[in-house]
């Protein structure tokens, strides 16, 4: 296949790119500068691009089998999310457009389990109703485009990235080795993660794939409390267990990976935080 992958440049692309092209395919790596796209691999083409130009995006998918949206403009903490909330909502408009127009049938979006944030015991699966923090709701606003569409897209709900290079992880570890970690309110609250790596396998096998219009959750097997995850990460730096009573996190969300396990055939090589640490 030929396959299109706005976002090669972030966390996740990078992954991608060179997953597929070990299984075969051609990738057309899409970026603003295609300087900065790792194209050792022979089939991995970069090719200039930008989400937010339409008229940027014809060349790049003509001629694809599929296109995947990785894009994200995530900002630092306590910055503005204006750019990411343009790349879900425009971004997401026009590169649905642009595959509609290049005949490209099959479409896969990145999207966030963190819209599935509910009571700390529920265990939440892809009916589950939607509750998007303020900074979320262009997220469902882009799961609404998708839906919207004739093509045979698949939406990718993936849990809280962590693993190298990834910027909450690094951020968790390096509050822990300083001894500045502090639970969010008392700990209790729940996050479901997912490795990034395998992230990237859910993305390429739902690329290979012929499910259509379908959601699913790609996370971990074990929901984790912040005061599991918390004093996991402390005892690994040697640090003491940190205290309650620090900023508050996300909202709590405990997802289950039963759809994505039965019918996309994926499941996660790091089953909880503790492998997927373990390897680092």
């Amino acid at each position: 296949m030929r396959i299109a992958v706005l976002g090669a440049t972030g966390v996740l692309g990078r992954r991608v790119l060179p997953a597929l092209a070990g299984r075969g395919h051609e990738v057309v790596a899409v970026a603003r500068d295609p300087r900065r796209v790792d194209a050792r691999d022979g089939r991995i083409r970069a090719v200039p691009g930008d989400i937010l130009d339409p008229a940027a995006l014809a060349a790049p998918l003509a001629g694809c089998d599929a296109v995947l949206h990785l894009a994200t403009a995530i900002p630092p903490p306590g910055g503005d999310w204006t750019m990411n909330d343009r790349v879900r909502r425009e971004g997401t408009r026009n590169l649905l457009a642009a595959a509609a127009a290049a005949h490209v049938r099959r479409y896969v979006q990145q999207s966030v389990a963190m819209l599935l944030a509910g009571p700390r015991e529920r265990v939440a699966d892809e009916d589950a109703p939607l509750a998007p923090a303020p900074n979320l709701v262009s997220a469902v606003e882009m799961e609404t485009l998708v839906r919207a569409t004739p093509l045979d897209w698949v939406i990718l709900r993936g849990g809280l990235f962590y693993g190298p290079g990834t910027g909450r992880w690094q951020a968790w570890n390096a509050a822990a080795r300083e001894r500045l970690a502090a639970l969010p309110g008392d700990g209790g609250d729940s996050v479901s993660l997912v490795h990034v790596d395998d992230m990237a396998t859910a993305v390429v096998l739902a690329a290979e794939s012929r499910l259509a219009r379908v959601v699913l959750n790609v996370v971990d097997d074990a929901p984790v409390t912040y005061a599991e995850l918390f004093g996991h990460l402390a005892r690994r730096h040697g640090a003491p267990p940190p205290a309650p009573g620090g900023p508050p996190g996300l909202a709590s969300f405990r997802v289950s990976n039963a759809r994505a396990r039965q019918s996309l055939g994926w499941s996660p090589r790091y089953a909880d935080y503790r492998s997927g640490s373990a390897a680092e």
